[in-house]
């Protein structure tokens, strides 16, 4: 089978016309990997990022500027809008706060090139230069299952070869459920490629920003509908693989259940938990429903956004 030794990588920057787009477009263009279709898609109705990248579309016949109109606003439903435009046999996000290393494409192209892999992905590190994807300090095949229960997790940067994204997009609907578009992709290819070395640096406040949003009464009911999503779309997998991260899930639905007012939703939840564990559920999910069920909408909202959500990774990943 001939290999195309030179594959198109489609790098889509979702931006809202951040003052810091120039410098995650500069380091797109400048990398050592050239065969590149860059995806500016805006998602202000005021195309905010227009007037930041006008000088590079007249530069270099590689970017492209859209804007969304078909989807809602939103990280989600933005990236969406760059999906639909990609012509790369390869494609790729970066955020507009963030910068990649020059031969960041150019690492992973060829080791997708060489072993066949349709995912291979590296780690990046915040403004503290700490990592920010759970690794184990060496390059490694990972399989579905790996990333399913959380071997892998955090922020990284990684390259998806287009094929197996099919009509599959993010859920729009959903608020910070990107992974579930991830899993499924993994799900298709089954394995892939984590190469330990610094490919992104990453704003760890953005992280921030969606934690602390999330709790808010408008947002808190998209947030049941991600782990919803988690739980229906990936249960036999979780029940036969990780089933702890039913419980996780449930718990983290019951809570924003509570805050969106959706009572009947925490029914699903307990009802999910008991089918993968009756003693988890009775130990943890029982007592963590009628504990949001008395306390303040407040005190779950600072709960939430305090460390608890760190709490249930360590408790239930051990």
């Amino acid at each position: 089978m001939n290999v195309n030794r030179n594959p198109k990588v489609t790098v889509i920057i979702p931006t809202i016309g951040r003052d810091t787009l120039p410098k995650a477009l500069e380091s797109v263009i400048n990398q050592t990997y050239k065969n590149l279709e860059i995806i500016i898609t805006d998602d202000t109705e005021e195309r905010k990022a227009f007037q930041l990248v006008s000088p590079y579309l007249e530069k270099d016949n590689r970017i492209k500027y859209i804007v969304n109109t078909k989807y809602r606003h939103g990280p989600a439903g933005n990236k969406n809008n760059g999906l639909d435009n990609i012509t790369g046999e390869y494609f790729t996000f970066c955020d507009d706060d963030d910068t990649l290393l020059p031969d960041a494409i150019e690492t992973l192209v060829n080791i997708a090139i060489e072993n066949g892999y349709k995912i291979v992905f590296g780690n990046c590190v915040d403004q503290y230069n700490r990592f920010t994807g759970k690794h184990y300090g060496k390059d490694q095949e990972v399989d579905y299952k790996a990333l399913l229960c959380g071997d892998f997790e955090g922020e990284y940067f990684g390259i998806v070869e287009s094929s197996i994204l099919e009509n599959d997009r993010f859920i729009d609907d959903c608020w910070g459920g990107e992974g579930i578009l991830w899993f499924k992709l993994w799900k298709k290819a089954q394995k892939g490629f984590y190469v330990h070395k610094i490919l992104r640096n990453y704003r760890l406040e953005g992280e921030d920003r969606v934690t602390k949003r999330a709790v808010l009464p408008n947002i808190a009911s998209r947030q049941v509908l991600t782990y919803v999503h988690y739980i229906d779309l990936f249960f036999d997998d979780y029940k036969k693989y990780c089933p702890k991260n039913i419980i996780r899930y449930s718990i983290s639905g019951i809570t924003f259940a509570n805050l969106s007012g959706e009572k009947r939703k925490i029914i699903w939840f307990l009802t999910k938990s008991f089918e993968v564990s009756k003693l988890y559920t009775f130990l943890f999910v029982i007592p963590w429903a009628i504990f949001c069920f008395l306390a303040p909408k407040y005190l779950l909202r600072k709960l939430w956004t305090s460390n608890i959500k760190n709490y249930l990774k360590k408790l239930f990943f051990s």
